[in-house]
């Protein structure tokens, strides 16, 4: 099958004649078609349609089920957890088809196992050497971890995540890994994007769960006490209050900076004396200096094994202090913010990639391709996300006007110039974090103690 015999002539819809064109009646259908459908007004509630009406989806909380009948429905009830030859965890997708149709006044996203009228193929399901369907992607279940030996990109549980590189960097080490292995990129958000809300039927994420995004980083968090090989810091009562047991910490002696340590678990809050707790912490003892600053990082992978429902939080879905899982993959938003690859902005255009194979920072021509819209020029909650009818895979904040609990719920910031994707927010970013936070500010060279990145494999 040639990939240039594929329909480029409708909006959506790039089926060749043969497999990836054919339009199959509801009725006759061997597979459901779900779907949600939204009037583009202020509520970010979606209403179902298709195959979804009447179904219920819920998020758990630790060990305690819930009722979800997307967990038998087509598409769903086949996303697993594999594990590669180099021992890096994955969920892994099976290949499905989306379509979406937007309106002046409407819009509504679709998907099915089966090829339908309108549908698209998500392109990481295409294998462009040989012009193949692929049967599914493999989604890095943990947030990318260590590098292991060839500096290669890993996504292992017992780690913390990797940071202070850059998206050239995290390319270049996901490559490492050999044929096939990749960074999260534009075409998996869209897979991820797509099926959270068909499931939930919402465009606010954190309604359904809030994520680990009331965290800290505070030059004020600081040690009142110097002490010389212990597991724990001394912080006056108000400043432990913003911690809980469990969660992920830092120290180092200005904001920051880790020089004292990165990656460690908080294992007890206990009361020092009258003005001050002493937090207790896992790992190596260390020195502490007085005025050394705690602050959180990223959460630690493989906390999920603590959640029974196929998605939810360990221990609140609400309350911004606790990570979650979405179909087993480990803090989709929130905690750290992650590279997105395929996408290059160029003064507030954004120019995408279809071929992970061409993956390349700072190029606006070919293998890169113009979307029809033009980003957002300022900050602000999306009510609006751009619709290019040849690459409707690529929704990026149109127009801002919105707020945290109002059409797409979650937060965009951008920048002139050359940019590139971060995708989520992380631990501190509260409301404006979730499955449409888009930072659109920062270019190819940007690295931070907040960014990180998330494995991915196609099936070649």
């Amino acid at each position: 099958m040639s990939r240039t015999a594929l329909n480029r002539t409708t909006a959506t819809n790039r089926a060749t004649a043969t497999a990836r064109n054919t339009s199959v009646s509801r009725t006759s259908r061997a597979s459901p078609i779900y779907g949600v459908s939204w009037l583009k007004g202020s509520s970010p509630t979606l209403t179902r349609i298709g195959d979804s009406v009447n179904m219920v989806a819920a998020a758990g909380v630790g060990m305690t089920p819930v009722t979800n009948n997307f967990d038998l429905a087509d598409i769903y009830k086949d996303i697993t957890e594999v594990t590669d030859v180099l021992g890096n965890v994955f969920i892994r997708i099976p290949k499905f088809y989306i379509k979406k149709c937007d309106g002046i006044l409407y819009k509504t996203w679709e998907i099915s196992k089966q090829s339908f009228a309108g549908s698209y193929l998500p392109w990481c399901f295409w294998d462009f050497t040989n012009s193949v369907e692929l049967p599914y992607i493999d989604v890095g279940k943990y947030t990318a971890g260590p590098l292991a030996t060839g500096n290669k990109l890993t996504s292992v549980a017992d780690t913390y995540p990797l940071i202070n590189k850059n998206i050239v960097d995290f390319r270049t080490y996901a490559q490492n890994n050999g044929a096939g292995y990749q960074q999260l990129d534009i075409h998996v958000i869209d897979v991820l994007q797509t099926l959270f809300i068909i499931e939930f039927a919402t465009l606010n994420s954190q309604s359904i769960m809030n994520g680990f995004v009331s965290g800290h980083i505070n030059a004020a968090h600081t040690a009142t006490v110097a002490e010389t090989g212990v597991n724990r810091i001394i912080v006056t009562n108000a400043v432990a209050a913003n911690y809980v047991v469990g969660q992920p910490i830092a120290i180092g002696s200005i904001a920051w900076n880790f020089s004292v340590f990165y990656g460690r678990t908080i294992t007890a809050i206990d009361v020092y004396d009258a003005s001050n707790k002493a937090i207790s912490f896992d790992g190596a003892a260390a020195n502490i200096s007085i005025g050394d600053i705690l602050c959180n990082i990223g959460w630690k992978n493989g906390f999920s094994s603590g959640i029974v429902a196929s998605s939810g939080s360990l221990t609140s879905n609400s309350d911004g202090k606790n990570p979650f899982k979405y179909r087993g993959i480990e803090n989709l938003f929130g905690n750290i913010w992650q590279f997105v690859d395929g996408v290059n902005i160029n003064e507030y255009q954004a120019w995408i990639c279809k071929n992970a194979a061409d993956y390349v920072s700072n190029v606006f021509a070919s293998p890169y391709l113009q979307l029809s819209y033009v980003n957002a020029n300022t900050d602000g909650n999306p009510i609006e996300m751009g619709f290019d009818a040849n690459n409707p895979f690529a929704a990026l904040p149109k127009t801002n006007g919105g707020s945290s609990s109002t059409y797409y719920s979650d937060y965009y910031w951008r920048n002139t110039g050359q940019g590139i994707a971060l995708f989520g927010a992380h631990w501190y970013y509260g409301v404006n974090a979730g499955l449409f936070s888009w930072d659109l500010y920062y270019g190819s060279g940007h690295t931070n103690i907040n960014v990180s990145c998330r494995l991915l494999k196609k099936a070649l």
